[in-house]
């Protein structure tokens, strides 16, 4: 599997959990209640960013750089992602929480957006298939404790 797919198909589930949060929002009467469903996604996302730099971005550094350039948006975009899951939790009433759960979800389907229609283009672009498989090894070798496959 490309390393591309299996993030894209990543960000297929990650879409359905924004819708889910997206809709739930408005009805959460509590600040724990909030917080509590922010923190399983942000625990997958953080782990799915995680994975992506480590790497996509990595493998891509040689061709895209690392000042200025597309990389550092991403990696920018998810400091961003990260601070205002921080402040969810962080967070002492539920209006304020509400309101840094509204730009989460922007920035993070801004980001998908960014990543699906010119990052992993040029990542297919600027690396060989080989290169984008051995990466989705690599990528289901770290996931394959979390979904339980026995794989050799």
């Amino acid at each position: 599997m490309l390393i591309t797919d299996a993030l894209l198909n990543e960000h297929g589930v990650f879409y359905l959990f924004l819708q889910h949060i997206e809709r739930g929002l408005p009805t959460f009467d509590s600040l724990s209640v909030l917080q509590n469903r922010i923190a399983a996604f942000a625990f997958a996302l953080e782990a799915h960013a995680s994975l992506e730099d480590e790497l996509l971005f990595n493998a891509l550094e040689a061709h895209l750089g690392t000042n200025g350039g597309p990389l550092t948006v991403m990696r920018m975009e998810h400091d961003q992602i990260t601070d205002l899951f921080g402040k969810v939790e962080a967070a002492t009433e539920l209006e304020p929480a509400r309101v840094f759960v509204k730009r989460m979800l922007l920035v993070t389907r801004s980001h998908f957006q960014k990543e699906e229609q010119a990052l992993f283009r040029m990542a297919r672009q600027f690396l060989s298939e080989d290169q984008l498989t051995d990466l989705g090894a690599e990528w289901l070798k770290r996931r394959t404790p979390l979904i339980g496959l026995d794989l050799p």
